[in-house]
């Protein structure tokens, strides 16, 4: 989870109108770009924390929290497509400084990760 955070971090700093653009384009697919979004980008992830990483105290708590989180956004997602569809619907509306906030918060995530693995060897 370590390098994928960092760089999905990185890329929503360096690159926002790409991440604007891929989620409009889903947003233009309606609930079918709900799904491809939940099913091919937070699902996978989301079980693999859930199922790996159920650490409860520390700095590791930050990304057990966000994999209980996501799932409850993939749940959401799958069972009420429209709410999805409303989250996708916000990317015109974001700027560049807050896909910067949000690829901050990926990089401490990846780094609250490699933190937890480091303390665990």
């Amino acid at each position: 989870m370590v390098p994928a955070l960092l760089l999905l971090g990185l890329s929503h700093i360096v690159r926002p109108a790409l991440w604007r653009d891929f989620f409009n384009h889903l947003h233009s697919l309606g609930t079918t770009g709900v799904v491809t979004r939940t099913f091919a980008f937070e699902l996978w992830p989301a079980l693999l924390i859930m199922v790996f990483h159920q650490v409860w105290s520390g700095p590791g708590i930050a990304l057990t929290i966000y994999g209980w989180l996501l799932m409850t956004k993939v749940t959401l997602s799958l069972l009420v497509p429209e709410l999805g569809l409303k989250s996708l619907a916000m990317a015109d509306a974001v700027t560049d400084a807050r896909w910067a906030v949000a690829g901050l918060l990926l990089i401490a995530l990846s780094a609250s990760s490699l933190w937890s693995l480091l303390s665990a060897l």
